[in-house]
């Protein structure tokens, strides 16, 4: 897709009058090789602070790529997403971009290109990815296990009809614990790699979490944490790995899911100004996912 970001996200620091407050950028690792990641802040009148506190980073959009500058331009287009979230979600025009089915920012997509409709791939992959996901967990899809070039990683394909590919890696790290990461792409190698990017994530703040509590990972969050922390520290632990081969051991208990569309279409507003946002819904499962339970393989 032909990218205008050089263009589009020329302006977008505030000190040349735009939303961004500013970009972080270091170096990680992905499956051993070495990558930039790059963090993008809003200003402080433009997005609420992000949920949690204790493990992630408190950035508004984040982008990992083997590019500086596309890590970059990653990060600020999933800040336009928060900025199009944060103003919206809660808003009386909630309900017509289908917050009111899912309140979260599932299936958002910002994109710096020459048509609006470029957003729409990666919205309709995202929000496909957590429509498997979530009917994955609850019952409703069957899953495989697969094969990756990667030695000690393994993959989950998820069967669905919904677009595209959708994969769970999963690797134990040298520390004991597992790390995850899901995601969905147009093929099983580019959900990988996707994929791939948020295992070494997930691995990665896990690991600092540990080294700050003398190695620990049990029982350190209090029972108010919120959600998306406590499941990420509960599936690292034996007792949430055990769980999720019991999912994937098992069959589905209901009938196979049809995703049922809520909304797909743009998301206008001021982010418009630097890229495109668009949002596709699916009907969830339920409501489990924006509850409490630690034990809820979605974070």
């Amino acid at each position: 897709m032909l990218s205008l970001a050089a263009f589009r996200y020329r302006n977008v620091l505030a000190e040349a009058g735009g939303p961004v407050e500013r970009l972080e950028m270091s170096d990680t690792l992905v499956i051993g090789q070495r990558e930039f990641l790059a963090n993008a802040y809003l200003k402080k009148d433009l997005a609420r602070n992000k949920e949690g506190g204790s493990l992630y980073s408190q950035a508004h959009g984040t982008g990992t790529a083997a590019s500086p500058m596309v890590a970059r331009f990653m990060a600020i287009s999933e800040a336009m997403e928060r900025w199009a979230h944060w103003q919206l979600q809660a808003g009386s025009t909630g309900a017509k971009y289908g917050f009111d089915v899912d309140p979260s920012s599932n299936g958002m997509a910002a994109f710096p290109g020459l048509f609006k409709r470029q957003a729409r791939a990666g919205a309709q992959l995202e929000a496909a990815e957590r429509f498997n996901i979530l009917n994955w967990w609850e019952g409703r899809l069957p899953a495989l296990e697969s094969e990756t070039r990667w030695p000690g990683v393994r993959a989950v394909t998820i069967c669905s009809e919904a677009p595209g590919i959708t994969v769970i890696l999963f690797q134990r790290t040298e520390a004991g614990f597992v790390a995850y990461g899901h995601a969905a792409a147009a093929d099983y190698a580019g959900a990988c790699r996707k994929a791939a990017v948020e295992m070494e994530r997930h691995a990665q703040v896990v690991t600092r979490f540990a080294a700050a509590h003398a190695g620990r990972i049990h029982d350190i969050l209090p029972p108010t944490a919120h959600p998306i922390e406590r499941r990420s520290l509960f599936f690292a632990r034996e007792e949430g790995h055990q769980l999720f081969l019991g999912r994937l051991s098992s069959t589905p208990a209901k009938a196979a899911a049809k995703p049922k569309l809520v909304f797909d279409g743009p998301v206008p507003g001021p982010w418009s100004s630097y890229a495109d946002v668009w949002r596709v819904v699916y009907e969830p499962p339920s409501r489990r996912f924006l509850g409490m339970e630690e034990n809820y393989f979605l974070w």
